[in-house]
């Protein structure tokens, strides 16, 4: 018997425990909780995901020798990587007392020759690679220039140089940022990567326009991200999904942006599921350390995550490109968000040859209130993930992205109408990255005629009634009507299927309604099915228009637009313009709430909801407690605060 390991099993029981009964109930509380359990850790990992640990170590006691020596020599590993940089920078900036001379020489030596754009053999601070790549090099290269100004950096530039030039390019990516949006928008593995470099160059930059830029950045982040979540939840559509969401940390590993809501927002009833091993242990907290060592967002983006005045938010996506260069609207999202539940729709435009990870956005959710590992709703067509060869790309892969081409979806409110018209051929032969292809190269001339959704075991209560499955969980009731034949399936194993019920819809054209209510609005349950059982459905499958009148007594109506036509784009990016893509491959429905059509993605807002709106590069946040408004209608922005 191993003794040691079985006590060290003990010791993290006990702890897990002793956490389970702590007070997490404010951001305070969460911060110091995970601190408290990094004060001793082990810095045994790789830099990825141990300086962050070291700079915990270093909050607790800025003259540990151990975590010192770590930093000091994170940059001659073998593993060496464009995440060691904003940690390195954020040591170098707040405790460049605590190093020693030598210390610091042997910093800059190592990071003189990694002033460069490669990837060879080690990882340079002047490349791009994707969103969150450039964030994390460029501050980190901003900073080092600015920590050591006789560098003798490996590209022949001066550190005055150096800074100059990435600055330069944050600028620029930023202030397109806030012309249209950008790519790993809300990446429930990315955009806490991409947000927690500048928040250490936001700290530590000691030029102002600087700070200015890095701060500008961060409102329009933190406004998307308290916005966009409910009790930890974040709300697709989002781009660059690489496993679930998921509020039990022991059962399987973790979106990385779910760990940094825990920290910021709390998950509700979920709250006290996270463990404080998890931030010791868990390779993808590492990014929620370095939000907890950092200045906290201003109060009103916590009033803005919990409030309860229901509410619509529109916004919009670009395709990638490099230094900000992306195609605009490329998603267009729907959200509505009340005090017992949420739901996230969208449309989307592809780039014909797969941009950079089309196949991972998620398209769809429905959530709710709930304690449980699992609170939200998905629906999807397999057509990234086809064939099934690969094991983690099959059509019952759903914990990676979810979306297709061939969904369309209408969203008012708490209802939601989405359709599916499935071609037999794919339409993209001969374009695509020979791995993706063989995800669907099987199918390639008869593709897989599938609509489906997934719902959590544990909800409350299931049932079919007059065609319609119901489905409650605490004050939440949900209503699903499958427009054609379905069945369903609840012993699938494996990830995405354990804990789910599936519902499927095997047909080339087909779809689903859906209505979401609670408690306040239908006082029980069975009110709530016999009012749904009763509302007016209209189908046209020849038109693929159907059109739905809520129990609000509101009408909503789609249109499916098949074919994927081609918009020529006046602004396309560099690497897709050299793949031969004129423009963007439409899957756009039109839509009628009302009678009223809705208004065509070209007119789609950047931002716009009752608490924040971002149009013609001015930021307004107001909450009727105080307001922040960035006016980037110049070079650089202005920031104001009332």
């Amino acid at each position: 018997m191993n003794h040691k390991l079985n006590i060290t099993a003990i010791l993290l029981f006990l702890m897990s425990v002793y956490c389970s009964a702590q007070d997490l109930s404010t951001y305070e509380k969460r911060k110091q909780y995970i601190i408290d359990g990094l004060k001793n850790v082990n810095l045994v990992e790789r830099g990825k995901y141990g300086l962050s640990k070291a700079n915990a170590r270093l909050l607790v006691n800025p003259h540990d020798a151990g975590a010192l020596d770590y930093i000091t020599n994170v940059l001659e590993f073998r593993g060496q990587s464009m995440f060691d940089f904003p940690g390195v920078a954020l040591a170098l900036c707040r405790y460049w007392d605590s190093f020693t001379p030598e210390q610091l020489n042997r910093i800059k030596t190592l990071l003189e020759p990694l002033a460069k754009e490669d990837k060879i053999v080690t990882v340079g601070f002047l490349g791009h690679g994707t969103e969150n790549h450039a964030t994390m090099e460029w501050s980190g290269g901003y900073l080092f220039g600015q920590q050591f100004p006789d560098a003798k950096w490996a590209n022949g530039m001066s550190s005055a140089d150096l800074m100059k030039q990435t600055k330069e390019w944050l600028r620029t990516v930023f202030k397109n940022i806030y012309r249209k949006g950008y790519y790993e928008y809300l990446s429930t593995t990315y955009e806490i990567v991409m947000n927690y470099p500048i928040e250490i160059l936001f700290e530590c930059a000691k030029d102002k326009q600087m700070r200015d830029i890095a701060e500008a950045f961060l409102l329009y982040k933190w406004a998307l991200i308290s916005l966009n979540q409910y009790e930890g939840t974040t709300l697709a559509p989002f781009e660059r999904m690489n496993t679930q969401q998921d509020h039990h940390p022991d059962d399987s590993y973790i979106s990385a942006s779910t760990y940094g809501n825990w920290l910021l927002w709390g998950w509700g009833p979920a709250t006290s599921n996270m463990k404080q091993t998890d931030f010791a242990l868990c390779g993808d907290a590492n990014y929620s350390i370095y939000t907890a060592l950092a200045n906290k967002p201003d109060d009103i983006f916590f009033r803005l995550a919990s409030t309860k005045t229901p509410y619509i938010l529109k916004s919009r996506t670009s395709s990638f490109g490099k230094y900000g260069s992306g195609t605009p609207y490329r998603m267009m999202r729907n959200i509505y968000k009340t005090k017992d539940y949420a739901i996230g729709t969208g449309n989307f435009r592809w780039v014909p040859t797969g941009d950079y990870a089309d196949y991972d956005a998620d398209g769809f959710i429905i959530t709710w209130s709930s304690p449980n590992r699992f609170n939200y709703i998905s629906c999807f067509s397999p057509f990234w993930s086809s064939d099934g060869d690969i094991p983690e790309r099959t059509p019952d892969t759903w914990f990676k992205g979810t979306n297709s081409p061939f969904q369309q979806t209408a969203h008012n409110k708490s209802t939601v109408i989405t359709l599916f018209d499935i071609p037999d051929k794919e339409p993209s032969i001969g374009m695509l990255d020979p791995e993706k292809w063989t995800w669907r190269d099987g199918h390639a001339n008869n593709l897989l005629k599938r609509a489906m959704f997934r719902f959590p075991k544990t909800v409350d209560e299931f049932s079919e009634e007059s065609g319609w499955i119901f489905l409650r969980e605490g004050n939440t009731y949900i209503g699903v009507k499958p427009l054609k034949k379905y069945y369903i399936q609840n012993d699938l194993k494996g990830k995405g299927l354990d804990g789910f019920t599936i519902v499927k819809s095997d047909f080339a054209k087909t779809g689903f309604i859906f209505e979401v209510g609670s408690v306040d609005e239908f006082k029980s349950f069975k009110r709530f099915k016999e009012k749904l059982k009763k509302n007016k459905i209209l189908v046209d499958w020849n038109k693929m228009d159907v059109s739905y009148t809520d129990s609000r007594k509101e009408t909503l109506r789609i249109q499916y637009q098949p074919g994927l036509p081609i918009c020529k784009e006046d602004e396309l990016s560099k690497e897709i313009r050299q793949k031969g893509v004129s423009g963007l491959a439409e899957s756009i429905p039109i839509v009628w709430v009302n009678g009223q059509k809705e208004k065509p993605y070209h007119e789609w807002p950047l931002l716009e909801s009752p608490f924040a709106n971002l149009k013609d590069n001015v930021l307004t946040i107001d909450d009727g407690q105080s307001r922040i408004v960035v006016d980037w209608r110049g070079d650089y922005p202005i920031i104001t605060r009332k």
